[in-house]
Parts: C-alpha cells; sequence; structure tokens
C-alpha cells in the first residue's frame, strides 16, 4: 500500500514514529477490508503487508530523491526505506511515466538510513508490465544464529499441523 505523506501532512521527523506505526495499521486493515488483488504469480499473496508513507519527489543532480517512512506488522517503523518499498515505488513512478529505465531513485528513512535505486530494465511478469529493480544500501550485522540438529531427532525436517497458534 502506497500512501501520498504530504497529502497527509507527515514532515518524516523521527518524533512521528509512533504516530505513522499506527496509521499504517490503520490503513492495511482498511486496504485489506476493502481492497482485492491477485498477484499474477504468487497465488497465496492476498493482502497488503505493508504501508509505504511516500514522500514528495525532489529531483537534485539527476536523480530523484524522497523520503519515506515503512510500517510493518505488528506495528513497527522500518528503520530503512526498504528495497520492496523503493521498488514499488519506481514501478509505481515508471508505470507513470515519471522514471525510465536507466533513472535513479534515492530514498531516506525516518532515521536517514539511505537505499539507492535504480530501474535496469522493463519486463513482463504473467503479461503485466513490471521492472527489473537494483537496490543498494548499507547494512550491518545485527545478529547471529547457530542451528544444530541432534542425530536422534526423529523429525530432522521439521513437522508440520495445522495452525497451532492462538488468534489475535
Amino acid at each position: 500500500m502506497i500512501v501520498d505523506a504530504p497529502r497527509l501532512g507527515v514532515t518524516f521527523h523521527p518524533s512521528e514514529a509512533r504516530q505513522l506505526a499506527e496509521l499504517g495499521m490503520r490503513i492495511l486493515a482498511a486496504a485489506n477490508a476493502q481492497l482485492t488483488f491477485a498477484h499474477p504469480t504468487q497465488p497465496d499473496w492476498t493482502h497488503f503487508s505493508f504501508c509505504l508513507f511516500a514522500g514528495a519527489l525532489e529531483e537534485a543532480e539527476g536523480q530523484l530523491t524522497t523520503h519515506s517512512a515503512v510500517t510493518i506488522q505488528p506495528g513497527k517503523v522500518d528503520r530503512s526505506p526498504t528495497g520492496t518499498a523503493v521498488s514499488a515505488r519506481m514501478a509505481l513512478l515508471r508505470a507513470q511515466g515519471r522514471m525510465d529505465v536507466g533513472d535513479r531513485l534515492v530514498a531516506r528513512s525516518l532515521i536517514g538510513s539511505r537505499f539507492d535505486g535504480q530501474i535496469l530494465a522493463d519486463t513482463q511478469v504473467a503479461g503485466h508490465p513490471a521492472i527489473v529493480p537494483q537496490i543498494s544500501g548499507r547494512a550491518w550485522v545485527t545478529g547471529t544464529h547457530q542451528h544444530m540438529l541432534d542425530a536422534s531427532d526423529p523429525w530432522p525436517e521439521g513437522y508440520r499441523l495445522s495452525d497451532t497458534w492462538p488468534a489475535v
């Protein structure tokens, strides 16, 4: 879900984080209740899972720049502009004729983290126009995890049951 942030008065100040997280979850709930879509190759994708508050576009030095905030379940603002959101924004701008193959989009998050996007090519996905995006940015290791398998485990590949988590 992409929202025109300036129309809502969003200034992309870090102090707006809680308000954006709550508003993003309300927008997602309303969108999922009222709108439907069918992904052309992923039939299990039937709901909107993030809300992009898309800032105004500015052009500087031959590239577009913007601010953004991406809210995700269960009501958080991502620390980055996210590759998914930058790709979606570029695809929308390409469909609107506002970006071309080779054009770049720089997106900054609420905390100032930056992702650089570029449209590498036009393509088709199941007969629908699409883009081939390239996203770059900076990442830091925030943790490690070690998986171990006991040789006597009778279910070394895991198991499946119907959903056992309580409904929220």
